[in-house]
């Protein structure tokens, strides 16, 4: 008969360290990735109490966000006591973009936008966002001071 395994010597493992995102420290380094019809406000507060972390909000679109459109706000929204709050921001317009940025840091508090750069779906990519904006960006892109234009 096999003995059992001798217990772990030494001192006990150390608590993972926090995941850095610019200012934001995330601990534990654990983030829920945005899963639309998922990760909406009732589910990010169950979550919660079940561990910190990162928990981001399904995406919404910059443009229909600045417009105000009722769905949109909807999935924006976040509990009061939603810290850190987090969210996937996707768009093809430079200009609605960083007016959506401006707003969601400004208006509804949030500290961390996550920028579609992937998303397959065909809604998504038909108009040249998520997975297609790499590969065919807008104009406003290739205008962008600091992109190898004559401006930047």
């Amino acid at each position: 008969m096999t003995p059992p395994p001798s217990p772990p010597t030494g001192p006990p493992p150390s608590p993972p360290r926090a995941l850095t995102i610019g200012d934001l420290a995330v601990s534990p380094p654990v983030v829920l990735a945005p899963m639309a019809g998922v990760t909406n406000a009732p589910f990010r507060r169950l979550c919660r109490r079940h561990g910190a972390g990162l928990y981001v909000a399904e995406m919404i679109t910059a443009r229909a966000y600045v417009e105000g459109n009722r769905k949109t706000m909807r999935l924006a929204g976040f509990d009061a006591d939603e810290s850190p709050r987090s969210i996937q921001l996707y768009g093809i317009d430079a200009h609605h973009v960083g007016l959506a940025v401006a707003r969601l840091v400004a208006e509804a508090g949030v500290d961390h936008i996550d920028l579609n750069f992937g998303c397959p779906a065909p809604k998504v990519t038909r108009n040249g966002g998520g997975a297609a904006l790499p590969v065919r960006p807008p104009p406003a892109r290739r205008d962008h001071p600091g992109r190898g234009s004559p401006r930047g």
